[in-house]
């Protein structure tokens, strides 16, 4: 196996998440585990413990390769790295759960596709705008203070009040 050139590629992904590629003239493309696991926005840990869980889907020469068969080195590749394929890197995406996870599939699945019918490098998959609804913000502890003062039971008045100040005495309604 050669890689053209030993270049890692950068690719973004999403907003923010950039990722570094390694053309390779058998696979098209490898990446590292700790790329892989950025894209999929989880730990390399939990990278190699899905390679480890599921070895009868992620084989090797197929979904993954050691960096030690790449002629010439590589790009501050260590030669005992796991280098993912483009099969490996969908086939992961069978295992991984989250919203992130889901967006790197997206852009995964799209540079397959490009790179399968010689079509330029998709662009970025915008990430969504992270719902903040359950966040308290200091607008809404404030909010939420004044509409406790309208309970008549002080009891509970005080109770939710306490619940949701964490226990801090802020001079609300008694």
């Amino acid at each position: 196996m050669t890689t053209n050139k030993n270049v890692l590629l950068p690719i973004a992904v999403t907003e923010g998440v950039t990722v570094h590629v390694l053309p390779d003239s058998r696979h098209e493309f490898l990446m590292t585990t700790r790329e892989v696991a950025a894209g999929y926005g989880v730990t390399e840990y939990t990278i190699r413990q899905h390679k480890l869980q599921h070895p009868d889907e992620l084989l090797d020469g197929k979904h993954y390769t050691a960096a030690v068969s790449i002629t010439n080195g590589t790009n501050g590749i260590p030669h005992n790295a796991l280098l993912w394929t483009k099969r490996g890197i969908v086939r992961l995406g069978f295992f991984i759960r989250s919203e992130r996870a889901r967006l790197f599939r997206d852009w995964a699945e799209d540079l397959v596709l490009a790179v399968a019918e010689g079509a330029a490098v998709p662009a970025a998959v915008p990430a969504r705008p992270t719902r903040r609804i359950n966040r308290l913000t200091p607008e809404r502890v404030i909010d939420l203070l004044a509409d406790v003062c309208q309970i008549e039971d002080k009891g509970l008045r005080e109770r939710i009040s306490k619940k949701i100040t964490g226990g801090l005495e802020y001079g609300v309604c008694r």
